[in-house]
């Protein structure tokens, strides 16, 4: 029997646990080649033709199941045209201040938009019905942030996405309870390009391991979900 989109990922709400009291259940969702890039074109550029017109549509599956979205700086100003389903809280982390406040992130609801950075951060631009939230001194604090996330905006269910240095350091701390990977059949190539999760490199003996729980095919693209293993993925 073969799988379509509108097959996949219809109770991700429901199969999501309770959240901790100190943060949000929290996923990530990327989509990667299969040598791992995450990027189509050069750092900063859009990716949507990474995946298919699938892949957009279990993305925005994954979406509907969350109730914020947390994104980069840099993800931010290379998705200048991007949307969200009308419910969803936006969220952006950044250190330098360097948004794009003409973009649809901000444009589309500023009401529901939130600004995540440091205590020092510099801020122009920022519509006046947008929220900031300042945790950290000399980068995001994320125990603070998450737990600001849980607590002052009433978030339970976050989804993360991207880019490649806020992944990794939610995973580094054991904040990301669930993966979500899209394969697409494409190679990239080339070094130093992002890749899923970045940043300083865990020493073997600390290296975090997931449950593959789904896997699903629609022709050459594969679906991947994994939760965090282990008693503390909450």
């Amino acid at each position: 029997m073969s799988v379509t989109a509108a097959d996949i990922y219809n109770r991700l709400a429901e199969e999501w646990a309770p959240a901790p009291d100190d943060r949000p259940y929290t996923a990530i969702n990327m989509v990667a080649t299969i040598d791992g890039k995450t990027v189509s074109g050069a750092r900063g550029e859009p990716v949507q033709d990474l995946g298919s017109s699938n892949d957009h549509q279990l993305m925005r599956k994954i979406e509907n199941a969350a109730q914020a979205v947390l994104i980069g700086a840099a993800s931010q100003r290379s998705s200048k045209a991007i949307s969200y389903p009308a419910h969803l809280l936006r969220i952006v982390a950044t250190r330098s201040g360097n948004l794009d406040y003409d973009s649809r992130f901000f444009r589309d609801d500023p009401s529901r938009c939130v600004v995540l950075c440091t205590e020092h951060t510099v801020l122009n631009g920022v519509p006046p019905q947008a929220a900031v939230l300042r945790c950290g001194e000399a980068g995001v604090d994320w125990k603070s942030a998450m737990l600001a996330v849980r607590e002052s905006l009433g978030v339970s269910r976050l989804l993360v996405e991207g880019g490649s240095d806020v992944n990794g350091q939610l995973i580094r701390l054991n904040f990301a309870d669930e993966l979500f990977l899209t394969v697409a059949p494409k190679v990239r190539l080339g070094t130093g390009l992002p890749t899923y999760a970045d940043g300083a490199p865990l020493e073997r003996h600390a290296m975090k391991m997931f449950n593959l729980i789904e896997i699903n095919r629609i022709g050459d693209e594969v679906f991947l979900r994994y939760r965090r293993k282990g008693d503390d993925c909450t």
